[in-house]
């Protein structure tokens, strides 16, 4: 049963998760883990029609995706979990769920946050728990395309 992966992207299923992550890596299941999406009936169904079939589409708040996943609910299926935010990847892992890599994908530009990439800006804050990660022994790497080379942010952060 392979591990599944773990990326924050703040779009969340969108045109290039679907384009290049799902082909290459032949994902058969998305979760995203997010307090306000399943509750969210536009994005709900929005999301469910980007994901096309055979995969599948779940959404659940970050503390059930947890136990969700510590049940490995998703069977055999090649999963990619999908999180809004630095904050949920760390929520996600103080709620239980320990996993041990995390792929940043893109996180907007906001007041307060420099650019790592092109693609990701982090902010004071989402630095501290991604160190906090890293320090715990998560691989965290900066990458949008499954293709690209990724930037080793944990080496960086523990430094």
């Amino acid at each position: 049963m392979a591990q599944p992966i773990y990326r924050v992207d703040n779009r969340l299923v969108h045109g290039q998760i679907i384009s290049t992550w799902l082909p290459h890596h032949r994902l058969q299941r998305f979760l995203v883990a997010s307090d306000t999406v399943p509750a969210n009936t536009l994005q709900m169904t929005m999301f469910k029609m980007c994901v096309p079939p055979p995969a599948e589409f779940d959404a659940l708040p970050v503390h059930e995706a947890a136990a969700w996943l510590n049940d490995k609910r998703y069977g055999k299926a090649r999963t990619m979990v999908l999180l809004e935010s630095v904050q949920d990847a760390a929520r996600l892992f103080a709620a239980g769920h320990p996993f041990p890599a995390l792929n940043i994908g893109n996180v907007h530009h906001a007041p307060g946050r420099s650019p790592i990439t092109p693609a990701v800006y982090l902010g004071p804050e989402e630095l501290s728990l991604l160190s906090d990660l890293a320090r715990r022994g998560m691989r965290i790497e900066v990458r949008s395309l499954p293709d690209e080379p990724p930037l080793d942010l944990a080496a960086r952060l523990t430094r």
